[in-house]
């Protein structure tokens, strides 16, 4: 129920926040050291688009570590314990057939399948999980913030609180940084 509230929060601060101010840039060392200038005076970075990873970008922006090992973990152990689950039932107590004197029980000959169902199901699961954190679903078009961003651009993304955020001396950071541009956007909700 509270992880419920915190999202139902989430998206509502979302939807009353749809403007940005954005800064573009053409480098990526300007960028990480606007950045670390705005985190620090307090305003509230949406995310950076650059074309490629910056070095130490995810930490100036206070990104969490991800928790995408954990998923994998999960998958596979779901593969592995399928695939044991079958095998030990099939050939335990549904259809024992003796092999060469091998007992029904004999647990090296599992290994291979083991392995192969661990690494499908983490693979499949993998992929879903991009797909749902990301929210690429089918029939939905992206939300490209600056088409320059994929050849040789990178852009700031600042969330403008209504009465909050000062546009202008926020816009004067993205210039005294090197900005090339700044800009307003309405959010697509």
């Amino acid at each position: 129920m509270e992880v419920l509230m915190r999202m139902l929060k989430q998206e509502i601060q979302h939807m009353e926040n749809n403007k940005m101010l954005l800064g573009v840039y053409d480098n990526p060392d300007l960028v990480l050291d606007t950045t670390r200038t705005l985190r620090e005076k307090g305003y509230d970075v949406h995310d950076v688009y650059s074309p490629f990873a910056i070095h130490n970008l995810d930490r100036v922006m206070g990104v969490k570590r991800t928790r995408l090992s954990i998923a994998a973990f999960v998958f596979a152990m779901c593969g592995i314990v399928s695939a044991l689950s079958l095998m030990i039932y099939a050939g335990y107590f549904d259809w024992q057939i003796n092999i060469g004197g091998k007992p029904f029980f004999h647990v090296p000959t599992y290994i291979p399948i083991t392995f192969e169902l661990g690494i499908l199901f983490t693979a499949f699961g993998m992929v879903g999980c991009f797909f749902i954190v990301n929210r690429m679903f089918w029939g939905r078009n992206t939300d490209v913030i600056d088409i320059r961003v994929t050849d040789d651009r990178f852009v700031i993304a600042v969330n403008i609180h209504e009465g909050k955020t000062d546009v202008s001396t926020l816009s004067n950071l993205f210039v005294s940084g090197g900005a090339l541009e700044v800009r307003e956007r309405i959010k697509e909700i």
